[in-house]
């Protein structure tokens, strides 16, 4: 198993009522399956992340699309961290 620790900011703190969790999830899972599992915990949470435009997955502080994009494997001790950008005033 897997324990991957995942940060969320802005309206997908306020879905998940949460900043911070840890998921476990099998050996050998990425991205897309972490997802998935938070989409089953959180009702609408994968609509919820594709209605955010410039949301940015952070996997150990590199842009998940540099490392694999949704196919990028997760390991134990990770940090996945989703981060809409912020508007100010």
């Amino acid at each position: 198993m897997a324990s991957i620790k995942v940060i969320f900011f802005g309206e997908l703190r306020t879905l998940t009522g949460t900043r911070e969790t840890e998921i476990e999830l099998e050996d050998n899972c990425d991205l897309s399956h972490l997802i998935s599992r938070l989409d089953k915990e959180y009702k609408n949470f994968e609509a919820q992340m594709n209605s955010i435009n410039g949301l940015r997955i952070l996997i150990n502080g590199r842009e998940y699309e540099l490392t694999g994009g949704l196919g990028t494997p997760l390991h134990d001790g990770d940090t996945v961290v989703f981060l809409p950008p912020i508007f100010g005033g």
